[in-house]
């Protein structure tokens, strides 16, 4: 079990000093996405948000609950992809974060809930194959 000092000295060395510093952006492994996992309550919000405070970076957040209703059906899907994209790539260092990731892949999401988590599934799945350095 990694301790808190392991995690924070992995996220300052992939996630921070990468982009606060030209020699070592050049120098160390180019990362482009940072998972953040662990049980609920243990601080990942946290930590996105301080490395979005440290790098002065630009906070986008698409957890299911922030985009239910936003952008309806596929035609809305796509265009708020394309503008997350958009814009993240105008201000320039951008966090794409989404909360409760696990739940896009549940096969049978509850009744009660209202947010539409499988929302995401086929473009985010369909965004990392095309981007996978293994094809």
């Amino acid at each position: 079990m990694p301790s808190l000092s392991d995690v924070r000295r992995v996220v300052t060395e992939y996630g921070v000093l990468p982009m606060g510093s030209q020699t070592v952006h050049e120098t160390a492994p180019h990362v482009k996405s940072i998972m953040i996992a662990g049980p609920h309550g243990t601080g990942k919000r946290m930590l996105v948000n301080a490395m979005c405070s440290e790098l002065g970076a630009n906070l986008i957040d698409l957890t299911a609950e922030n985009i239910c209703g936003r952008y309806p059906g596929k035609a809305g899907l796509t265009m708020l992809l394309h503008l997350v994209m958009k814009v993240g790539k105008l201000l320039q260092p951008t966090v794409i974060y989404i909360g409760n990731a696990e739940k896009t892949f549940i096969k049978k999401v509850p009744k009660n809930d209202m947010s539409d988590p499988k929302r995401l599934k086929k473009e985010t799945t369909e965004d990392n194959q095309e981007n996978d350095p293994r094809r």
